[in-house]
């Protein structure tokens, strides 16, 4: 999900930050691992809240990028590091609730070797279909899918575009042929020019697709409607209680001291509570999140048993 990093981030210097008290945490370079490559959603909201922390706390928040297995190699790193608040991770619906139920072996618990600090943010999906198709809205792309077997695509085997398409046949009753795809842009290969039906892709990336008139809109994924599209409806309008979407937060290793995790929570919903950390976001397609841990947690601990029942439903493992 290719979206300007210079846009979200803006063109500004960082600001300078209070001098800290000696030996304080931070004293020297936090790390931030993302699971996934520059660019994408994950990678962009990590270094929003690596600018966030970085004005608040007066230390670099610097990212890495440890792509690989959706996202375990950077939690695995992660859980490897020193639990002394210099090494964390940008927590996404892969590290935090799915991947211990589509791999054999993630290498961790998200529930019980991470502690969280809080969320960042709320990033909707949106079902997208081919105009050719005819169909203007959930309602009649399912009418449309019980007179005849349609394709759909996703861009991640999974993750929550690929549980997002699934929850939508399930609640729906439709049978459909699926077609995977390795990212948003093999997809929109096919997609753009009707060699599929319809497919799911992470908001901002395929937004764009339906403001030009390439695509039609059938709904976002979110509990309501995006305040960036208000027009365009939400799946649950059509099918109650329907919702996936991608969340994303900071965690650290277990053992990690309370001091850190406290500090490092007020900083950061400090600079999401800013209104220009809400225009940012308005840009990327995301709600700012700001919370407490616990808050963080309790979305972590209901989202990995409804991820893991969706997973069961559907019969999906990782490749």
């Amino acid at each position: 999900m290719n979206v300007s990093r210079r846009a979200l981030l803006g063109a500004t210097p960082l600001l300078a930050a209070p001098a800290l008290a000696q030996g304080a945490w931070p004293n020297k370079p936090v790390r931030i691992f993302v699971g996934f490559p520059a660019g994408g959603t994950t990678d962009i909201l990590g270094r929003l809240a690596g600018q966030l922390l970085q004005e608040e706390l007066g230390q670099p928040f610097v990212v890495e990028n440890r792509p690989g297995a959706g996202s375990n190699i950077a939690a695995q790193a992660v859980l490897r590091s020193p639990a002394d608040g210099y090494t964390l991770l940008l927590g996404s619906p892969g590290t935090n609730a799915i991947n211990p139920h589509l791999y054999s072996n993630a290498g961790y618990d998200p529930l019980t070797d991470f502690l969280t600090i809080g969320q960042i943010a709320e990033v909707p999906n949106l079902i997208a279909a081919h105009p050719s198709l005819g169909v203007r809205d959930a309602a009649g792309l399912i009418a449309l899918a019980k007179q005849r077997r349609l394709s759909y695509g996703e861009t991640s085997i999974g993750g929550s575009t690929h549980l997002s398409a699934e929850l939508f046949r399930l609640m729906a009753g439709i049978e459909a042929t699926h077609v995977p795809y390795r990212g948003s842009a093999p997809m929109m290969t096919d997609l753009l020019p009707g060699r599929i039906d319809y497919g799911c892709d992470n908001l901002p990336s395929i937004m764009p697709h339906v403001r030009s008139g390439a695509l039609v809109g059938i709904g976002v994924t979110s509990t309501g409607r995006w305040s960036g599209a208000p027009d365009l409806a939400a799946i649950g309008e059509t099918l109650p209680g329907y919702e996936v979407t991608a969340w994303f937060g900071l965690v650290a290793p277990k053992g990690t001291p309370a001091e850190v995790i406290t500090r490092a929570n007020a900083a950061l919903r400090k600079g999401l509570t800013k209104p220009e950390t809400a225009s940012r976001m308005q840009e990327l397609g995301a709600t700012p999140l700001p919370g407490t841990p616990e808050e963080y947690q309790a979305r972590n601990v209901a989202q990995f048993a409804r991820m893991g029942d969706l997973i069961r439903r559907v019969g999906i493992r990782a490749e």
